[in-house]
C-alpha cells in the first residue's frame, strides 16, 4: 500500500507558487494516436475538441495539437513528449508530441518501441507523463512493477529521460484518489533518481489550483496546460545533463508528423 499520505485538507510541504504562463510555441509537430478505453469512468475520457480534427495513424479521429496554418518549426525537434490525454494541449517548441488517451505505463511500454523507431536523430530527450490512469488500479505493487519495466526500456534509449509526475484531481470525493496520486508521485521521484532520470514535480504545482482545471476537475484547462508545459520546459532547460547510458542500436527513419486539428 502507498505510504506517507497526508490527511484530507492538509497543505503539501514545499508547495511552489504557480509558474508564469509561458509564451505559446509558434511551431510544433504533434501526433495523436487512437484513444484507448477510459479507466476511471466517463470522466477519464478525453473530451472531444470543438475544433477541427484530422486522422491520426491508423485512421482514427484524434483531437490534438498543431495547426495547418501554423509556421513550421525553425529547428529540428529535440524533445519527444509522450503520455496520456493530460498532455494533449501542451505547447512546446520543437517537440514531437505523442498522446495516447487512457494510457497507462504498460500501454506506453508497448507503444514506445515503435515511436522510438520513428524519431529523427535530432531528438535527444524524452519526457514521459502518465500515472493518473495507473492509479485507478489501486494496486501499488502492480503499478510499481509496470513502471519499473517502462523505466528499463527508457534507460536503454540512450536519451535524456524526464518523468513528468501526475497532477491531483479536483472532482468530488477525490481526496482519497489524490492521496494515491501523491504517493505515486513520491515513489516516481525516488525511482527516477535511481535510474538517473529527471523527475518533474507537478503535484505541488497543481494542488488546490482550481483555475488550472476544466470543469471535470481532472483535465487541465488552457491555463493548466500552459503551466504544465512551462514546468516541463523549466526542468528541461535547467537540468544538468545526466550520465548517459550506452545507447541500444536501433534503426532510424524520418519522423512522421500528423497535425491533429487546431487548438
Amino acid at each position: 500500500a502507498w505510504r506517507g499520505l497526508p490527511g484530507p485538507g492538509s497543505q503539501h510541504p514545499g508547495q511552489r507558487p504557480p509558474l508564469s504562463p509561458p509564451n505559446w510555441a509558434r511551431g510544433q509537430m504533434a501526433v495523436c494516436w487512437p484513444p484507448g478505453p477510459a479507466t476511471i469512468g466517463s470522466a477519464r475520457k478525453c473530451p472531444p475538441s470543438p475544433r477541427s480534427k484530422s486522422k491520426g495513424p491508423g485512421g482514427s479521429d484524434c483531437s490534438g495539437l498543431g495547426s495547418s496554418l501554423s509556421p513550421q518549426p525553425l529547428f529540428p525537434p529535440t524533445t519527444l513528449i509522450v503520455g496520456d490525454c493530460i498532455t494533449r494541449n501542451i505547447r512546446y517548441t520543437n517537440a514531437i508530441l505523442r498522446c495516447f488517451p487512457g494510457a497507462k505505463a504498460k500501454d506506453l511500454l508497448e507503444k514506445l518501441p515503435e515511436v522510438l523507431l520513428s524519431l529523427p536523430t535530432s531528438v535527444i530527450r524524452i519526457v514521459v507523463h502518465t500515472g493518473t490512469n495507473d492509479t485507478a488500479l489501486q494496486q501499488s505493487e502492480i503499478i510499481k512493477k509496470e513502471f519499473r519495466e517502462l523505466f528499463t526500456l527508457l534507460s536503454n534509449t540512450g536519451k535524456m529521460v524526464f518523468i513528468s509526475g501526475p497532477i491531483p484531481t479536483l472532482t468530488r470525493g477525490s481526496i482519497r484518489f489524490s492521496r494515491m496520486l501523491l504517493s505515486l508521485s513520491i515513489w516516481l521521484h525516488s525511482a527516477s533518481s535511481l535510474n538517473r532520470f529527471v523527475f518533474i514535480d507537478n503535484f505541488n504545482l497543481f494542488w488546490n489550483r482550481t483555475s488550472f482545471y476544466k470543469t471535470d476537475g481532472i483535465h487541465p484547462s488552457p491555463l493548466g496546460s500552459n503551466v504544465l508545459a512551462a514546468n516541463i520546459r523549466h526542468s528541461v532547460q535547467t537540468s544538468p545533463a545526466p550520465i548517459m547510458p550506452t545507447p541500444v542500436q536501433t534503426s532510424s527513419s524520418s519522423v512522421q508528423t500528423s497535425v491533429c486539428g487546431s487548438d
